[in-house]
């Protein structure tokens, strides 16, 4: 870290969350706030502090919608579970895998076709699936409390899909995301190049 400036990897992890157009403007409001008010204020640890806050502030707004829908998709498929047991779950494990696949690498495209770089896909894949992570372990948690004290208690079969859910496969989430990510933020770093192609043509 170079003295008088904030953590080089916050400032490269922010760049990667930005749209291609305003990027500069707003690395360079966040640089002259951290110099001009919160450096001479909070001294160069607290400034550093507070723009690693603001970073992790805008990967978080950036990232929260994918990684609802994600979620969603994972609890929703637990629930159905529990409403609707079936000897197979092969099928529903297949289709919720590719639809979390589908947004991760959605979510990976429109980040890298935004920013124009295609490890944005990279780092936001990444981060959904650990925000992910979280949250499913969050509703496993709680969701096996409630219902060892509910009324389906006295029948094991009917919760066992939910009460399994305590066990979040969190290093196959984090590597499934970072790729799907990676995967579509490579695609839309191409479309993207190709299409500031024409538009210069």
């Amino acid at each position: 870290m170079t003295p008088g400036h904030p953590p080089g990897w916050a400032q490269s992890l922010l760049a990667l969350f930005l749209p291609a157009r305003g990027r500069d403007g707003v690395l360079g409001d966040l640089l002259e706030e951290y110099h001009e008010a919160q450096a001479p204020t909070r001294g160069a640890p607290g400034a550093d502090r507070w723009y690693v806050r603001q970073v992790l502030g805008f990967v978080w707004r950036t990232c929260l919608p994918w990684g609802v829908l994600v979620s969603a998709v994972m609890i929703a498929r637990d629930v159905y579970d529990l409403a609707a047991p079936t000897a197979d779950f092969r099928t529903r494990a297949a289709v919720t895998t590719y639809l979390c696949i589908s947004l991760f690498a959605t979510g990976g495209f429109i980040a890298a076709w935004r920013s124009r770089r295609a490890l944005s896909g990279t780092a936001l894949g990444a981060a959904t699936a650990l925000m992910t992570c979280v949250v499913a372990s969050v509703y496993a948690l709680t969701a096996g409390q409630l219902l060892l004290h509910s009324a389906f208690a006295a029948d094991p079969q009917a919760y066992a899909p939910l009460v399994a859910a305590d066990d979040i496969p969190i290093v196959p989430i984090v590597i499934l995301g970072t790729l799907a990510g990676s995967i579509g933020g490579a695609a839309g770093r191409t479309i993207a190049r190709g299409a500031r192609r024409i538009d210069l043509a």
